[in-house]
């Protein structure tokens, strides 16, 4: 800024005329325009975090033979539950046994094949005995009926 002499105004440092009273004569400039500002600290800021890139995922494990015998005895257990019930059954717990334990990916289709062939066998089994006059009418259709 720049006085003006005759006046007094403060005028900006590029009119070359008083903005109030038109002359031209003018103080030697002043203000924050002129002077250089003391430098302020600049804060430091940590860095940025990392970006982390998506890992890949980890390869499956290619099936097995005691993973396909996990399924064959899944697939038993079901099949059996209809015909054939004697032989498949005990394939499907033995099959389904050996998966769950030796297979690596299919665990829980192996219990699933386990618990449905020991029902399966059980329910089976108890109605065979049944139509054979070896247990009773209340084992098949419960003690209260």
């Amino acid at each position: 800024m720049k006085k003006c002499l005759n006046c007094g105004f403060d005028n900006k440092n590029e009119n070359a005329f008083c903005c109030s009273c038109g002359s031209t004569d003018f103080s030697e400039p002043f203000g924050t325009n002129d002077i250089a500002a003391p430098a302020q600290p600049v804060p430091i800021m940590p860095p940025p975090p990392p970006i982390s890139a998506p890992r890949p995922s980890e390869p499956k494990k290619p099936f097995g033979f005691f993973d396909v015998l996990t399924i064959l005895g899944f697939v038993a257990s079901l099949v059996g539950m209809i015909c054939i019930w004697v032989v498949l059954e005990p394939l499907a717990v033995i099959s389904s046994l050996l998966g769950f334990l030796k297979g690596s990916r299919s665990k829980g289709i192996a219990a699933a094949g386990i618990v449905i062939a020991v029902i399966a066998f059980i329910i089976r089994l108890f109605f065979s005995l049944y139509d054979n006059n070896v247990i009773g009418k209340w084992a098949v259709e419960g003690i209260f009926r």
